[in-house]
């Protein structure tokens, strides 16, 4: 939680970790294009959310970093069979972690289907909202 004023014309500051397999079709190269052209955004591609640690999400908040989305398979589509559940467990656990330190509304859990179009910079405008209302992170996580 920070509790100096917010900067005037300030834009939060996002990494979004997306999984290979559900957000890097071709259909979907559109929508990561248009948010790569937000400044502010920064897209980290992961070969399956079931290797990635949560310590990347807060390494990310320790940074600087105002929020996170990590985005994977939807359940029972992930292309190497559990990445998604494991995923989803951990990121529950570190939720859990951030609430209690007042930080939850900083990072977003999401299944994505490849059919769903245009989702993946919807996920990005509600996180920077939601953002938005919390303030700058302060890095003492």
């Amino acid at each position: 939680m920070n509790t100096s004023p917010t900067p005037p014309n300030w834009e939060p500051r996002i990494v979004a970790f997306l999984c290979n397999w559900c957000l890097y079709s071709r259909l979907d190269q559109a929508d990561i294009a248009r948010v790569r052209e937000k400044p502010n955004v920064r897209i980290v591609r992961i070969p399956c959310l079931g290797r990635m640690d949560p310590m990347h999400v807060l390494t990310a908040l320790e940074e600087g970093i105002d929020g996170v989305l990590v985005a994977g398979c939807q359940p029972g589509d992930c292309h190497y069979k559990r990445g998604n559940y494991l995923a989803e467990n951990r990121m529950h656990v570190l939720q859990t972690v951030l609430e209690a330190n007042g930080d939850g509304g900083r990072v977003k859990f999401a299944h994505v289907s490849t059919a769903e179009r245009g989702i993946f910079p919807r996920l990005i405008e509600e996180l920077v909202e939601e953002v938005r209302t919390l303030g700058p992170v302060d890095g003492r996580l």
